[in-house]
């Protein structure tokens, strides 16, 4: 009853913080710097007051919701964290895989080059001789092409990597922000049952 007393003015001089609150809340998302402001405020403000005052229940809702700003604070930023993840991994992905087509490219037209080369300088010496330098510039090219096709790979594979690491922080933040929903389902029934009694 005394504490009831204690409390009653906090709670009074708490209502506009709360109503401006709940006007936020339908207007601004969860992680916007206002409502996050506010709940960190008004957490600090119920943890503060709950514990001068003696008020335990006022103290947890304060440390609750303080929690619960901080776990979405936490998610919003694994969530920031895995977009440009996923963004570096795209642009290495595109970068990678434009490097592969070039050295490719220019792999061929060395090979052809030198296979040209080669035959124009061994044109006038025997048949067997020709065909077999032939076979050998017909292997370099095959060689540089696969060196060209193994770059590519290890590209595409690179990218895969960072891809993969993009997706599990981007389900890290899945995670945090659904322990935040959790805290606050929580905080809800709590309140509701306060109210009950």
């Amino acid at each position: 009853m005394i504490r009831t007393l204690i409390s009653m003015p906090y709670e009074i001089a708490r209502l506009p913080l709360v109503a401006v609150d709940h006007s936020l809340t339908s207007r601004l998302a969860e992680t916007s710097v206002a409502r996050m402001t506010l709940d960190r405020a008004i957490g600090s403000a119920d943890k503060l007051a709950g514990t001068l005052i003696g008020d335990r229940e006022i103290a947890k809702r304060g440390s609750d919701r303080l929690q619960h700003a901080e776990k979405v604070r936490t998610a919003a930023r694994l969530e920031q964290e895995a977009d440009t993840k996923r963004e570096q991994a795209r642009e290495t992905a595109v970068s990678g895989l434009q490097e592969a087509d070039v050295a490719e490219a220019r792999g061929k037209q060395q090979a052809k080059a030198a296979a040209a080369r080669t035959a124009a300088t061994k044109r006038a010496a025997a048949d067997e001789r020709a065909e077999k330098r032939e076979e050998v510039a017909e292997r370099r090219k095959e060689r540089v092409e696969a060196a060209a096709t193994a770059k590519k790979r290890t590209a595409q594979q690179r990218a895969g990597a960072e891809l993969d690491d993009a997706r599990e922080t981007r389900e890290a933040a899945a995670e945090e922000r659904a322990d935040a929903e959790r805290l606050d389902d929580l905080v809800d029934a709590a309140k509701d049952a306060r109210k009950q009694d």
